[in-house]
């Protein structure tokens, strides 16, 4: 009898792996106060300084107190966070085409602040055989409370599972494919306006705010992102009709301003009747683009007398997106020597 052949590729290297961080959200509104009591308890994300001690039971007042609000904003968008099904597609669409440029990759997706956490996706690569992984943030934009958060967790988790290598990516906000799929997104949006109004519609970047006492303290997201509000304005010529503003305020600090909702205010009463909205924080849809933009902004400006308000879908799978998500994971992984 013939010897048995050898199974191909029984020999090749472990895959690459990517792991893919982002903030997770519940998966039903039964998940609502214990995601955000891990959200609030997150002292990246709610720094307490000398108080930190205090962080759990923080964290557990302001989810109760939160609790009914965020499960009926939830409930507008089908009562769950479609984030785990977008991040999913995405990492998945990045290890894709790593394979097509010839280098085997695994995915893996570790949320900061609910399910799949750092352990699963840590475990999950092991099980491929996973030696070496890259650390693929879902925020362009660099920020102690998100990339900062994910990879402090990433770190914590390999220190209890050793075995595989982190390379960790650490910002792009100006990397050229996720540039292009942002204005692609806004060219798709721009095109539900009325012709005669799209090419002179204000445009409101709106990102998701933080308290103005981390960018004192040092946190690079605002300069991160200007970055990205100055490289598209500069690419589309926008000039005077691109705005800055910032969403998602939570608590009595002082956050970065202006907020989207004085933005939209002050164009309403400046006569304006179109306006189009650009999540520019924000990669993938999730409760504050769905609920807050599409539902609550959207009312405020027909309110405010804007009659056509139009919003850019978050860049997802745009192949130039995800071209520059694999642009740098194989260049994190040459950094290293690894490929």
């Amino acid at each position: 009898m013939a010897a048995a052949t050898p199974p191909r590729g029984l020999d090749a290297p472990p895959p690459l792996g990517v792991i893919a961080l982002n903030l997770g959200g519940p998966e039903s509104l039964d998940d609502v106060e214990p995601f955000l009591r891990r959200l609030f308890g997150d002292p990246d994300v709610i720094q307490l300084g000398w108080a930190r001690p205090l962080q759990p039971l923080l964290a557990w007042l302001i989810a109760r107190r939160r609790g009914a609000v965020s499960r009926a904003a939830y409930q507008q968008i089908g009562g769950r966070s479609p984030i785990l099904e977008e991040t999913t597609a995405q990492v998945e669409a990045v290890t894709a085409a790593l394979a097509a440029r010839g280098i085997a990759a695994a995915p893996a997706v570790a949320m900061a602040a609910w399910h799949p956490l750092a352990e699963a996706a840590l475990a999950t690569l092991a099980a491929r055989g996973v030696k070496r992984a890259v650390a693929l943030p879902l925020y362009p934009h660099q920020s102690r409370t998100t990339t900062g958060s994910s990879l402090g967790q990433l770190e914590k988790a390999r220190a209890r599972q050793p075995g595989i290598e982190i390379a960790p990516v650490l910002r792009y906000p100006d990397a050229e494919g996720y540039l292009q799929a942002v204005a692609d997104r806004m060219a798709d949006a721009a095109r539900t306006l009325p012709p005669e109004l799209a090419a002179t519609a204000p445009v409101l970047f709106s990102a998701h705010g933080l308290p103005e006492s981390y960018i004192r303290r040092g946190d690079p997201y605002l300069d991160d992102i200007r970055i990205t509000v100055e490289a598209l304005t500069r690419r589309l010529n926008l000039g005077e009709r691109a705005r800055l503003c910032f969403q998602s305020r939570v608590g009595p600090q002082r956050w970065l301003g202006p907020t989207t909702e004085e933005a939209i205010h002050e164009l309403g009463q400046a006569g304006t009747q179109a306006v189009l909205v650009v999540p520019v924080a924000f990669t993938g849809e999730h409760i504050e683009t769905l609920q807050e933009i599409d539902i609550l902004y959207r009312e405020l400006a027909r309110k405010a007398g804007i009659v056509h308000f139009a919003r850019a879908r978050t860049v997802g799978t745009h192949p130039a997106f995800i071209g520059a998500l694999a642009d740098l994971c194989q260049a994190a992984a040459r950094q290293r020597g690894w490929v």
